[in-house]
């Protein structure tokens, strides 16, 4: 096995956690990295264990590992622009989106009445296509009466903020995100290129488990390539969409995702203190801003959180947790769908790395 707790030596809380994580790699995912760090920002532990690529090649986790962030992309790139347009003016999140009977903060927590999830590329077959087939016939419910977790309204979201800021999703990342974060596109950003894949952790050789979803839809998963799974983003959602969308699609390292939480904290260079409460304060369905709040029924990790924490996990195995004001903030990155998903529910095990690591001195 490959890795280490970082830092210096932790006792005796640090052999629980040492113990979890060798219980999570290899059984429950083939690499992982991860780190506990302060609210402001200074890494207390971290390390990583396992490989990053079992098939076709044999490849270990490091340190430089690029991870599929899947649904993180939702609170760290989507939320985080939606709320930094806001600081400058450039939209009104409380406003209804045009032609819509929502508002910009109902996407933004899910309470906007569309459908958790969808294979947009059954119902259009480009861009343009899927932004009209979302805006004008995607089954919804009624906005407002309740909060159901959807990957289609933040697809919709991804496209209302390319259109208001006049550039695409993964530009307006990289000028307003990325660069002021001073984090470098081999650190974290979308459609890894190709003298990055040795670098990228892999994921499902195949779309076996989304074909299954998407063939009741009448449609096949698009745009898969060789080796499959390997440096190229594994939502099919956003994969059609080039790699690029509001719910999937960014990769990032440990330190990346480091710097990006941060962005959420008190002292953000990025956010307003009044754009930065956003996304810690939870409308009654346990929602922020990006954001899912410590409470949220059938949330297992949450359960593990003080009260006023907030989170969220990724398809892939990923996982971002803070706690409020000096609390701390967590990050387990996996590629546990690699090379097959496992066909289990990853909640009890992110439950387990988060109880020890909260531990630790």
């Amino acid at each position: 096995m490959h890795g280490r707790l970082g830092g210096t030596r932790l006792e005796p809380s640090a052999t629980s956690l040492e113990k979890v994580l060798s219980g999570l790699c290899p059984a429950q995912a083939p690499g992982l990295a991860w780190s506990v760090s302060t609210g402001s920002g200074q890494r207390l532990a971290g390390g990583h264990l396992g490989w990053a690529v079992l098939d076709p090649d044999r490849l270990p986790v490091r340190e430089n590992t690029l991870f599929d962030l899947a649904s993180l992309t939702k609170p760290l790139v989507t939320a985080l622009l939606a709320l930094q347009a806001e600081d400058r003016g450039e939209v009104d999140l409380a406003a209804p989106v045009p032609g819509e009977p929502f508002s910009f903060i109902q996407l933004l927590r899910h309470e906007a009445g569309f459908p958790a999830w969808m294979p947009v590329y059954a119902f259009g077959d480009d861009p343009t296509g899927i932004r009209r087939w979302l805006s004008s016939s995607c089954p919804r419910g009624t906005p407002g009466v309740r909060t159901d977790y959807s990957c289609l309204g933040y697809i919709l979201l991804g496209f209302l903020l390319e259109e208001i800021l006049h550039a695409p999703l993964e530009g307006l990342f990289a000028e307003r995100i990325a660069g002021p974060l001073g984090l470098r596109p081999e650190a974290t950003c979308f459609r890894p290129p190709e003298d990055l894949r040795r670098s990228t952790a892999a994921t499902e050789r195949g779309p076996f488990r989304e074909d299954e979803m998407a063939r009741q839809y009448g449609a096949v998963v698009p745009c898969w390539r060789e080796p499959a799974g390997w440096g190229q983003v594994n939502d099919g959602n956003a994969r059609c969409l080039g790699g690029v969308a509001g719910n999937a699609g960014l990769f990032g390292r440990l330190e990346a995702v480091e710097r990006l939480a941060g962005a959420f904290r008190e002292g953000s260079t990025l956010l307003s203190e009044k754009a930065r409460l956003k996304a810690w304060e939870p409308s009654l369905g346990f929602r922020t801003a990006g954001w899912k709040a410590a409470g949220h029924p059938g949330w297992a990790a949450g359960a593990e959180l003080p009260e006023g924490s907030i989170g969220h996990e990724g398809y892939t195995g990923t996982g971002l947790w803070m706690e409020p004001g000096e609390g701390r903030t967590y990050i387990l990155l996996t590629n546990r769908i690699h090379p097959v998903h496992p066909g289990a529910d990853f909640g009890e095990f992110r439950a387990a790395f988060l109880s020890s690591a909260r531990g630790l001195m």
